[in-house]
């Protein structure tokens, strides 16, 4: 009892000096931690409303309609048998590959909340959606960053292929607890009016609160780069902080396979806008950090092996530096995805009408 008082105290006073030191940095490195929090908003309206927010709509309009189950029917052995999941995570998977970092958790969320899937299939399928959209990969690290869209395209295929392969694991993790449904859990389905004011509101919703995460972090961002003259240092604590920063920094410092691990790490502030959306799904923080690091690990050794196919031996270990300003939002392969969303959503809402 007495040593647990204390400790109590000891993180009470750690924690009061904490607050105390930020603040002065604040104060001492305000136009730093100006500059930061500008980069983060730039970021949020170039970069992360065009490319997360029709992918958030869409993710929640499926699944309060309905329509996630009609998708995934097609794919219950695949979903059963690879990840002892319901068929109704079928679109929930392409999403989050095709959508970026919190849509899969944010879909898992809604499955939960409306009743489709039960709260345990939720917790692990969320531990390994998690994947960086081809709105990053391709567009800001290939395009912006390297100034190759292939390099961006192999990253891509690397974090798809580091899901897949998670998914795997964790299915194999916990074959013993899977309780697999064969039915639906007779979610609630909305009209499809309702369904689309409730999506595009909750995404709004969830968009406010992704950017006031990267806001932040950015500005603490700002002041690490000025604080910190060490680069190696310098690099990684951003890199572990915030993977927009990260992955310029660590670009213009290491090879190509290792902005891949940042890209698939994706970062505290990426981790800690997944535990926002996520709701009432407590999943397990030390399990979710373990899981991004494994994705991120393989991401690197699937672009390191993609290199070694597409360059040759002295580009996969150059180093590259940030040659473009304009970031780009979105990219000719996720408005394919999200019309052939909209094709099957429309293809079943004929197979209802005639049945």
């Amino acid at each position: 009892m007495f040593i647990k008082a204390n400790f109590h105290k000891i993180s009470a006073v750690l924690l009061s000096l904490a607050i105390i030191i930020i603040c002065v940095l604040l104060l001492i490195f305000s136009k730093e931690c100006a500059s930061g929090a500008f980069s983060g908003i730039e970021m949020c309206i170039n970069v992360l409303i065009p490319s997360l927010f029709p992918f958030m709509a869409v993710s929640s309009f499926i699944i309060r309609s309905g329509v996630s189950d009609i998708l995934g029917k097609p794919f219950k052995k695949i979903m059963k048998g690879i990840f002892g999941l319901s068929p109704a995570f079928a679109p929930v998977l392409l999403l989050s590959v095709t959508g970026g970092y919190p849509i899969g958790a944010k879909s898992c969320n809604e499955l939960y909340k409306n009743g489709t899937a039960d709260i345990e299939e939720c917790k692990r399928a969320s531990l390994f959606m998690v994947c960086a959209g081809p709105g990053f990969l391709i567009s800001f690290i290939g395009m912006s960053i390297y100034n190759d869209r292939k390099i961006g395209t192999i990253m891509l295929v690397s974090q798809i292929l580091s899901v897949l392969l998670t998914g795997i694991a964790n299915r194999i993790i916990n074959r013993g607890k899977i309780s697999y449904k064969s039915k639906a859990l007779g979610g609630v389905k909305l009209s499809l009016t309702k369904s689309l004011v409730e999506a595009v509101a909750d995404a709004s919703k969830g968009m406010l609160s992704i950017c006031s995460f990267v806001i932040a972090f950015s500005a603490v961002s700002g002041i690490i780069s000025a604080v910190i003259d060490d680069g190696l240092i310098k690099t990684v604590i951003l890199s572990v902080l915030e993977v927009c920063t990260g992955v310029k920094t660590v670009s213009s410092e290491l090879p190509v396979w290792a902005t891949a691990f940042v890209a698939g790490f994706g970062g505290i502030c990426v981790h800690f806008q997944i535990f926002s959306v996520l709701g009432s799904l407590n999943i397990s923080k030390i399990k979710f950090f373990c899981y991004r690091i494994i994705q991120g690990l393989l991401t690197a050794v699937f672009t390191y092996a993609g290199m070694q196919i597409f360059y040759d031996a002295k580009t996969v270990f150059s180093v590259g530096t940030v040659t473009g300003s304009s970031i780009y939002g979105g990219t000719a392969f996720s408005g394919i995805v999200l019309a052939a969303l909209m094709i099957c959503f429309l293809y079943s809402l004929k197979n209802c009408k005639n049945n």
